[in-house]
């Protein structure tokens, strides 16, 4: 059984950045496990504990911001690290309210992105 280092909770609502993400993912070893709103993606954090959210920001029911302020409200899966994905017209100012441990831009580079990936995990374990 794959440990919490391999694991990827992915959260992005859109259907084919997430197939594409969760390909790449589950192709270079990583456990990925899916959701396409903040809601589903805390239904997810109750019964599975990922190494690293990889979050969008921009979805529909919970935004990313709504999303980590509940998960970080959360004693059991505040410490998880967030990378989190966006168009890159976010403010920094705002980015850094989310304290992620990365932030990469879309449309982004797959190579960036899975390195970005590895070294969170491993800076986490």
């Amino acid at each position: 059984m794959p440990n919490g280092r391999s694991r990827v909770l992915l959260v992005e609502d859109d259907p084919q950045i997430c197939e594409f993400l969760q390909d790449a993912l589950t192709d270079e070893g990583f456990d990925v496990r899916v959701a396409a709103t903040g809601r589903v993606a805390l239904d997810v954090l109750g019964q599975w504990r990922p190494g690293l959210i990889l979050l969008d920001l921009r979805m529909p029911d919970l935004d990313g911001w709504e999303f980590r302020a509940e998960q970080r409200a959360r004693p059991d899966v505040a410490a998880i690290p967030v990378v989190v994905t966006t168009a890159g017209t976010t403010p920094q100012e705002d980015l850094a309210a989310l304290a992620p441990a990365a932030v990469v831009s879309k449309p982004f580079d797959l190579d960036e992105l899975l390195t970005t990936v590895r070294r969170c995990l491993e800076a986490s374990s």
